[in-house]
């Protein structure tokens, strides 16, 4: 089998470069390793339940609802509301305006540190100017028509604003923790600000997210039935999808891929939107006028490691729905404890991992009931959106929070990783039914649980770490991260391989994913 273009990896990325190859007419070719496509884009139902298998909903930032329309992809996306809690404190989030409402609640949790509340809500409200030029518009790289004049006086001002941003963005980068330590001295305040984030990550990309909760959005029939519906608009524009079908092998110089069952492909350009670890670990037979250059970029991705990843833990509740929706929205992040996590996902985890041989299983959970107990909880309940995703009068909710991938490995290594998943999933249960779900008594009214942990994630969807966002933002980050030149992260040492999804640029998520793969859609048309 030859084909001008052979994307590896169904992911969002993947599916994003396959929809805009095939809507060019070219002899495109989608490989993916599992039943079906969306990669950490995915919805299952279990017991009339439904549940989100990967994000909970989708960031517009002025690229989904565009790539939609562009090409005609017949979805409805219904309202996301957000709602942070802190306690028995709520904040349905309404607009940007909303900061007021949350600054008001930080006072009253922390009486002590209004001065660093006001200097806290100053910064995030100067992002989120900056999130107005970024995401506050359709991205030109899916407007129809961009070519035209009327267009560019459109484009061109934007493209002004767009530079002076990023000039911004550029002095935003150093960690939040750090940023944050400038702020406030209090350890409390600044947890229960950034705690929900990864490790590391980049001041601005943080202090964003206050803008993107307004942003959200939720695909009709699940964030799924959205990937699902690009993957049949490939098709009906004659780009082909196999599922199934693992690469095993990359054949530089031949431009050959083989996949598990030993069966060729041979390709014109390549675009890699799998984890990139194991296109550098499977590629063989490099010309040798790219070996140098490759053996470098090699070298520093099999080096780097993974964000944090996250577990999961899926309830069937005999509860309406409704009830929860008299509380919070359906999207919410729950902080039970206002305390925060202190050093207990830094230094005491680090402590556990590197101390490992010496340590009691009852360490473990001595240390992980205090984690989950001063967690932020980020949770789903689908039926809120929709009211089809659960059976009448029952209510489907996902409950996750990050958690480190190297601990998880060691305890599945050690033979106790059901056990440590049925005690992970009691702790969680006990912390959510504390401050703003107090009283509701939700272990008594359980149908049925179940869970996923970062192993889980690295087996379904292969991701290095189980990671869900790419690169650790603490370790070197092995690829670009500069907005200023994202055209370059697609592009590899091999002249016609090219590379996107969560690996290719640093920070990632869905939008960047989707940027990605138009980016790298567009390289191999030239």
């Amino acid at each position: 089998m030859r084909k001008e273009v052979i994307v590896v990896g169904g992911g969002i990325a993947g599916l994003t470069a396959a929809l805009t190859l095939s809507s060019k007419g070219k002899d495109v070719l989608l490989i993916e390793k599992n039943d079906y496509c969306g990669g950490l884009m995915n919805t299952f139902e279990r017991d009339g339940f439904r549940f989100e298998g990967g994000a909970r909903a989708l960031v517009n930032s002025g690229l989904v609802k565009p790539l939609a329309e562009e090409f005609k992809i017949d979805i409805e996306f219904l309202p996301n509301p957000v709602s942070i809690i802190v306690e028995d404190k709520v904040l349905k989030i309404n607009g940007v305006e909303s900061i007021y409402e949350y600054a008001k609640i930080l006072k009253e949790l922390y009486p002590e540190s209004m001065g660093d509340v006001d200097r806290i809500i100053l910064a995030i409200k100067g992002v989120i100017e900056d999130m107005k030029v970024l995401y506050g518009v359709d991205n030109p790289l899916f407007e129809k028509g961009k070519k035209n004049i009327l267009n560019l006086l459109y484009v061109v001002p934007w493209f002004f604003k767009f530079l002076r941003t990023i000039y911004r963005i550029g002095k935003l980068q150093e960690p939040i923790e750090s940023y944050m330590d400038k702020l406030t001295s209090n350890r409390s305040l600044r947890d229960i600000i950034i705690q929900h984030f990864f490790k590391g990550t980049p001041t601005f990309f943080a202090l964003s997210y206050f803008a993107l909760y307004n942003d959200y959005i939720y695909p009709k029939g699940g964030v799924g039935n959205f990937t699902r519906k690009i993957a049949e608009k490939i098709k009906e524009m004659g780009g082909e999808i196999l599922l199934n079908t693992e690469i095993v092998s990359v054949d530089v110089s031949e431009n050959k891929l083989i996949d598990s069952n030993g069966k060729e492909y041979n390709y014109e350009k390549l675009i890699w939107a799998a984890d990139l670890k194991q296109f550098y670990l499977n590629a063989k037979n490099i010309p040798e006028k790219f070996k140098g250059k490759f053996n470098t970029e090699k070298e520093k991705i099999l080096r780097a490691k993974g964000a944090e990843s996250v577990f999961s833990l899926f309830l069937e509740l005999d509860i309406p729905a409704e009830f929860f929706g008299k509380i919070a929205t359906g999207h919410m992040f729950y902080t039970p404890k206002k305390e925060g996590l202190g050093e207990l996902h830094r230094l005491e985890l680090k402590r556990l991992i590197q101390n490992w041989k010496n340590i009691k299983k009852e360490d473990v959970y001595s240390w992980l009931e205090k984690f989950v107990k001063y967690n932020t909880f980020e949770i789903s309940i689908p039926a809120l959106r929709e009211k089809q995703a659960a059976p009448e009068g029952k209510t489907g909710m996902i409950v996750s929070l990050l958690f480190d991938y190297e601990l998880t490995e060691l305890i599945y290594k050690d033979g106790w990783y059901d056990e440590f998943k049925e005690k992970f999933s009691e702790f969680v249960i006990d912390a959510i039914s504390e401050g703003v779900f107090d009283g509701v008594k939700l272990k008594d009214k359980i149908i049925a649980k179940f869970s996923a942990t970062p192993i889980t994630i690295h087996k379904i969807v292969k991701s290095s770490d189980g990671a869900i966002v790419g690169w650790s933002f603490e370790e070197g980050i092995p690829v670009n991260a500069s907005m200023m030149n994202m055209k370059a992260a697609v592009r590899t040492s091999i002249p016609n391989v090219f590379k996107a999804g969560q690996w290719t640029f640093s920070p990632a998520g869905g939008p960047t994913s989707i940027m990605i793969g138009r980016m790298a859609a567009n390289e191999c048309v030239k």
